[in-house]
């Protein structure tokens, strides 16, 4: 059994305590399994519960925690609102709606799906300026202990930078897996605002696992590709929410604390992707 204090934890811009490991719930590219889940948070010491009101799993992560037996104090969830509700009267009846879902009187992290807004939006940037507000007072009303966004570039902070925000994202999740430039720009203007990272599609929706360079160090390290992969993000930094609908898989996924990957290792997951590099999500419409 792996212990809770095997996860260790990183420290949002506010202090708050978050795991450096999620599990995530999307049904697409690996899909949700309730078994997998309860055994994660209670057997394998998972306690950051990644999931969005697109997802359509908000609720079966509320019973997933009542079943786990884990008090809601111990864990940590996270969800997103999709841009069919971006607005500031829209966005707070969205997070009304994904708390209902979930069961739950607040949650620990809410986040802006994608930087898009409703079609017919006249101002987007205003749109996307009023959310936040909505966000921000969401936030001081307790109703998520932390806000942030998903996908964002670099242009819509500094939108927010205009808007002389009250808070700026604590945390934002973005696409980051080894078939990507771990050095891209938007990385260095994240860890150069204290916006802690989030990697979804860790494992560039499967395509990442017949990378040889990946199954050669799984084998050096004797561990599987998705612990090499995993691993590679964490000593990016950045916190990975990998998606499995199997017990073993998720209990894989919480034994990436006890190894490290050389410099020398590090450097060749870093330069996968000039020559194999694939970008998996693009933003709805």
């Amino acid at each position: 059994m792996v212990k809770m204090s095997s996860i260790p934890t990183v420290k949002l811009s506010n202090g708050l305590d978050m795991p450096a490991l999620g599990l995530g719930s999307s049904a697409q590219f690996g899909g949700y399994g309730h078994e997998a889940t309860v055994y994660a948070i209670k057997d394998y010491g998972m306690r950051l519960l990644d999931t969005a009101a697109r997802y359509g799993t908000e609720e079966s992560i509320g019973k997933a925690i009542k079943d786990s037996g884990i008090p809601r104090k111990d864990l940590f969830v996270v969800t997103k609102l999709w841009f069919t509700n971006m607005g500031y009267e829209s966005g707070k009846k969205a997070l009304q709606a994904s708390l209902k879902a979930l069961g739950l009187e607040y949650v620990d992290l809410y986040l802006i799906h994608w930087p898009v807004c409703p079609d017919g939006t006249a101002d987007p940037v205003k749109c996307r300026q009023e959310t936040w507000k909505a966000m921000e007072e969401s936030y001081e009303a307790g109703l998520c202990k932390a806000i942030g966004v998903s996908n964002y570039e670099i242009s819509h902070y500094e939108e927010l930078k205009a808007m002389k925000c009250k808070v700026m994202p604590q945390a934002a999740q973005l696409e980051f897996h080894v078939m990507q430039d771990p050095n891209r720009e938007i990385i260095k203007y994240c860890r150069d605002n204290g916006i802690v990272m989030m990697a979804y599609s860790p494992y560039a929706a499967g395509k990442a696992f017949a990378l040889p360079k990946v199954k050669e160090l799984a084998e050096k390290y004797k561990r599987t590709a998705g612990q090499i992969m995993l691993r590679w993000i964490v000593q990016h930094g950045i916190v990975p929410i990998p998606k499995t609908a199997k017990v073993e898989r998720a209990k894989e996924n919480a034994q990436v604390f006890d190894f490290e990957l050389s410099k020398e290792d590090m450097a060749v997951l870093d330069s996968i992707h000039k020559e194999s590099s694939v970008k998996i999500c693009g933003a709805p419409s």
